[in-house]
């Protein structure tokens, strides 16, 4: 059960990053009902609110279960959850949520809602420490899947997790019909934020495999690889050396592009030695492979520091978590973004976690363009195994 002074160190958590998205005071507020916490943050008392600001955000006080509300009195939010208390999510565990958002904002996430018979229900991809528990229909695709052809984290991604609540609900039968969106969730100001997110290419076989989105849509689970003959040596396996030579690697460093430099202007951080060398020789390459890999699958990678680069806040979290400052590198499958620490180490930040996936860049572009190679979920504090 969560403690008023739980819920004040949460509400002053989310007051302070709104702070720093919006560049001005804002202050945290909080109402407590019978059944939980209404919180919410306003400006400062020298600063114009703005029209829309305002929205609530309700902590069941047993669960700890998060909902959000339209800005209106506390009292009327209290009466509307109390007539209509959303049940908890049996796929994930809603206080591992709860801990997470208390310690770090959201982003980057994918957000997904599935309207069936006129019922939303809605799901995050599902960070933190915790166990999966998907209706058994989800499970049983996921696990008769080859481990090769299984995105990394799939099991965790919102699509996957809002599946599995509506099931339980409605069944098999119930989802006919139904009609699933799902969306970027980013940092404010970040133009990707709230565009459209084609769903992985697991979630994609799972999803028309139970009559969610139409046969059509494997066409973006079908495996590709585009490539040609490039430097020769020994440094890269072949196949890895034939992708990256075939989205413009050349094998040697280049003059620093004005996209590290912007890079640099919109994160606010410094490119040190490991990142300036990363992008000389990599920057503006884009791999074209996707399909199944040798231990999991393979998906689009691109070098552009830019999608990383503004969210620029949440890679400064993250470098508190791994206490090592980070800049960003490049972007997988559309959606995942792939940073490189000081240390020379490469991590990918997604709607399932935070992971590591090499000790250099070498081999973190191996094992991504392989499916080999390390994929370590990295634990709330920070480790991995």
């Amino acid at each position: 059960m969560i403690t008023r002074s739980e819920a004040e160190n949460i509400a002053a958590r989310w007051a302070r990053g709104e702070a720093e998205q919006r560049g001005y005071g804002c202050e945290p507020a909080l109402a407590e009902f019978d059944l939980g916490w209404v919180i919410w943050t306003r400006p400062a008392p020298d600063v114009l609110p703005r029209p829309g600001d305002g929205a609530r955000t309700v902590i069941d006080r047993e669960t700890g279960a998060l909902s959000t509300w339209p800005p209106i009195p506390s009292e009327e939010i209290a009466e509307l959850y109390r007539e209509h208390r959303p049940r908890p999510s049996a796929t994930v565990d809603p206080w591992a949520t709860l801990r997470r958002v208390s310690r770090r904002r959201p982003s980057p996430a994918t957000a997904a809602e599935l309207i069936v018979a006129g019922r939303p229900f809605r799901a995050q991809g599902a960070k933190g420490d915790q166990e999966i528990n998907h209706h058994p229909l989800v499970a049983a695709r996921l696990s008769g899947m080859p481990a090769t052809a299984r995105v990394r984290g799939a099991e965790r991604h919102a699509e996957l997790v809002v599946v599995s609540d509506a099931l339980r609900e409605v069944g098999r039968s119930g989802l006919a019909g139904g009609r699933l969106t799902a969306f970027l969730v980013r940092d404010q100001g970040d133009p990707d934020a709230g565009i459209s997110a084609r769903p992985c290419e697991t979630c994609l076989a799972v999803l028309v495999d139970l009559g969610v989105l139409p046969p059509a849509e494997l066409a973006f689970t079908a495996e590709w690889q585009h490539g040609f003959d490039g430097p020769s040596g020994d440094r890269f396996p072949p196949e890895v050396s034939r992708v990256l030579a075939g989205g413009g690697w050349l094998g040697v460093e280049l003059p620093l592009s004005a996209r590290l430099e912007e890079a640099e202007e919109v994160s606010g951080m410094a490119a040190f030695p490991a990142a300036m060398r990363a992008l000389a020789e990599f920057g503006g390459v884009r791999c074209g492979r996707r399909g199944p890999g040798r231990r999991r699958a393979i998906r689009m990678l691109t070098f552009d520091p830019m999608p990383a680069a503004r969210q620029h806040r949440a890679l400064a979290e993250f470098a508190e978590v791994i206490d090592t400052p980070v800049f960003p590198l490049a972007v997988e499958g559309g959606d995942a973004l792939v940073v490189l620490d000081e240390r020379g180490r490469v991590f990918v930040l997604d709607q399932a976690g935070d992971w590591f996936v090499g000790a250099t860049v070498d081999e973190a572009v191996t094992g991504l363009l392989t499916g080999d190679g390390p994929a370590e979920r990295l634990r709330d504090d920070g480790t991995w195994p």
